[in-house]
């Protein structure tokens, strides 16, 4: 090691201050990150500009605080009628890749969204991914809050329901453009398990997820005796079961997403029904109103 440092010329001491220094940072952004998470559950309306001059840190400038707090979920949160789960950005960071794509088999295309569930005077926001050519949910959680935390572990969790956790970029994850989807911290994990990222602008460029959350809400959830965040992990877990190994589906010939899983296994590629997923290239400026005056059975999905 002395030969090392006479090489590269520096001393010892040297190497000891820049680690004490690079430990310290380290710290630093532990503690911060800490109490972000908790100044923006007391606060969750404040603007990150007020947030800093609240929090005070002294190893970061204002601009760099507000830069990480919208790239990872922090951006402030607002309430009209019901809350609203999308903030998105001016800034076009991913295309649709799913425009004009036509899918043949399982971990193709996994669509998310999050969607929210009041119980008394709460809401409680809940990240769904699913597997979009058989409907199956192959990952959720719920949480309190809208930060990329919570859909990292619904990804998690999708990980280890498919038991992979590299896809050789054969697998594209789509969703909205919501500050939790941009966040550094969701679209790293998305890039290290080599999952191409999808994002639409509006919500029809995600419509099969916004479908599924009425599925969930307005078949199962609404009917239960949910009175607390205990109550809505109980159920989410057992109608999830239900939905994922029980509940037919028209376009899956009657079969429950498992089921049809199975099945395919047993087809070839050229037997399987190619699954053409609705898309909106709206990057390309392309008009919602002008596709359903061409095709108005293009709004008919087949989910059901």
């Amino acid at each position: 090691m002395k030969s090392l440092y006479e090489v590269l010329n520096i001393k010892k001491q040297h190497q000891w201050e820049w680690e004490k220094r690079q430990k310290h940072l380290t710290d630093n952004w532990l503690l911060l990150e800490a109490i972000l998470k908790e100044e923006r559950a007391k606060h969750p309306g404040m603007s990150l500009k007020k947030l800093y001059f609240k929090i005070q840190p002294n190893f970061i400038g204002r601009d760099k605080f507000i830069a990480y707090g919208m790239q990872n979920g922090y951006e402030p949160i607002s309430y009209k009628k019901k809350p609203t789960t999308t903030f998105g950005s001016s800034v076009v960071q991913y295309s649709n890749l799913l425009f004009e794509l036509k899918i043949t088999g399982i971990n193709q295309v996994w669509v998310s969204d999050t969607t929210y569930f009041k119980i008394g005077d709460k809401w409680y926001y809940i990240t769904f991914i699913m597997d979009l050519y058989s409907r199956f949910i192959v990952g959720f959680h719920a949480a309190e809050n809208l930060f990329a935390q919570a859909n990292l572990k619904a990804f998690n969790m999708a990980l280890q329901i498919r038991q992979q956790t590299q896809f050789n970029h054969q697998l594209i994850h789509h969703s909205d453009r919501g500050s939790q989807y941009r966040s550094l911290l969701y679209t790293d994990a998305l890039k290290a398990a080599q999952i191409n990222i999808s994002m639409g602008k509006i919500v029809y460029e995600n419509i099969h997820m916004e479908r599924f959350n009425q599925t969930i809400k307005g078949e199962y959830l609404k009917h239960r005796n949910i009175n607390s965040y205990k109550d809505l992990i109980y159920h989410l877990h057992k109608d999830l079961q239900l939905y994922n190994y029980e509940r037919p589906h028209l376009a899956l010939k009657m079969k429950s997403p498992a089921e049809f899983e199975s099945y395919i296994c047993n087809l070839k590629l050229c037997q399987r029904t190619p699954f053409s997923v609705f898309a909106i290239d709206s990057d390309k400026g392309q008009n919602l109103k002008n596709m359903i005056n061409q095709n108005p059975n293009q709004l008919i999905l087949p989910f059901l």
